[in-house]
């Protein structure tokens, strides 16, 4: 399969190589967090084989520097800020892919705009990344952007689309009524709750309470359980990740609550499933992209991937095609740049700007950045597990 398939960059072929060029890859790759970064970083390295198999990028061959931003088996903001100071102090390192978390981009993203490195994110959707609104803290997306200029990228839509999508679904098509919150307080999980409570409320839902809990140190939810039992709630919503207890805390439901369970990408995981074990059944979540298996325009892509790993979910995810798109919109990027320069070794200043102007057509459709780096493609999947697994059921362009 060939990269313009998928609108990737170009290659002058049989022409003996100019040299290397970089791209990093942040993403949270062990303990339980593999379920998340591996199938990611898969796509961003399918990419790079494909254009380095067609001859490299302008002549140019692509080299993958991939970090681990996970500590102890769980994503790690002080981990990815040391990530980004050794792609930073590389200067063949271009632009990156990453990270997966958004209280991780958090801390990645004053280093990176300081030094001009470019990142597209496949999953970051914290708004106030990029966002400016009355809930967001410490001056940001300001204070995120020191260096002045549009940096940061990604290619998923946002918690305030993904958070109101996930409460229409709620109240619109899963008829719910009543719901008790959780979240884990950290910058995706409570932002996620928020949007949800407010749409929930709009839609004519009552949230019959909304309690945060410290991850680490909270392995025992009845009490928030038992709470919500109380209160006859037709549904729990959970802001958070498969890491920070969500399959632990569906898990927990039986026979206390059974009433369905809902949550956003953080959940729709491999590690959700085991943790939930025998009581994942009747769990809904949302992924903040399409799902590439539903795009006709993919068929190359997944064949392609099929053929480079599989399509099990150890290998494949919710975000390997966000990852494979972009990473070759840096690919594409790093082409423009070649060619602006003469053939020369772009800079990172040359590709953060070809990233800005991107119109892409890829495994996830058409992507297109605003000027705060979000993406113009604003699809959001709903998953339903059904005999211990994921399944896809639908997908929407959230309008309000």
């Amino acid at each position: 399969m060939g990269l313009a398939a998928c609108g990737g960059s170009s290659s002058s072929g049989g022409t003996a190589s100019k040299g290397t060029i970089k791209i990093g890859i942040d993403l949270p790759l062990s303990g339980n967090e593999t379920s998340n970064g591996v199938p990611t970083k898969n796509g961003a390295l399918f990419a790079i084989k494909q254009a380095n198999d067609n001859g490299g990028v302008e002549n140019y061959k692509i080299e993958a520097v991939v970090l681990d931003d996970a500590v102890n088996g769980v994503h790690d903001p002080a981990q990815g800020a040391k990530n980004v100071q050794q792609f930073v102090a590389d200067t063949g390192v271009v632009a990156m892919v990453g990270p997966f978390n958004s209280n991780v981009a958090r801390a990645e993203m004053p280093i990176a705009s300081t030094a001009n490195l470019s990142m597209i994110s496949p999953s970051n959707t914290g708004e106030c990344l990029t966002q400016t609104h009355a809930y967001c803290k410490n001056g940001e997306p300001t204070s995120l952007h020191p260096g002045g200029k549009t940096n940061y990228f990604r290619v998923c839509t946002t918690d305030n689309i993904q958070g109101p999508a996930l409460a229409d679904y709620a109240s619109k098509t899963l008829k719910k009524t009543k719901a008790f919150i959780l979240d884990d307080r950290e910058t995706y999980g409570k932002g996620l709750a928020d949007n949800f409570e407010l749409q929930f409320k709009k839609d004519g839902g009552t949230v019959a309470g909304h309690e945060g809990f410290d991850a680490k140190s909270t392995d025992d939810f009845k009490s928030f359980l038992n709470k919500a039992k109380a209160a006859n709630v037709d549904m729990l919503f959970f802001g958070g990740t498969d890491t920070n207890k969500a399959g632990i805390i569906r898990s927990q439901m039986k026979g206390i609550l059974d009433v369905p369970y809902m949550g956003g990408d953080g959940i729709q995981t491999d590690q959700f499933l085991k943790d939930a074990a025998a009581n994942a059944d009747g769990s809904y979540a949302s992924v903040a992209a399409v799902n590439a298996d539903k795009l006709p325009a993919a068929k190359s892509f997944l064949d392609g991937f099929k053929a480079y790993k599989s399509l099990s979910t150890t290998d494949y995810g919710a975000y390997t095609a966000n990852a494979y798109d972009a990473t070759n919109i840096i690919l594409k990027a790093i082409g423009t740049a070649i060619k602006a320069s003469n053939g020369g070794v772009p800079d990172r200043e040359a590709v953060r700007k070809a990233i800005g102007a991107s119109d892409y057509n890829g495994a996830i459709g058409h992507t297109t950045f605003d000027a705060n780096g979000d993406t113009s493609n604003k699809i959001i999947s709903f998953y339903q597990t059904t005999g211990g697994k994921w399944g896809f059921v639908d997908q929407i362009t959230f309008s309000g």
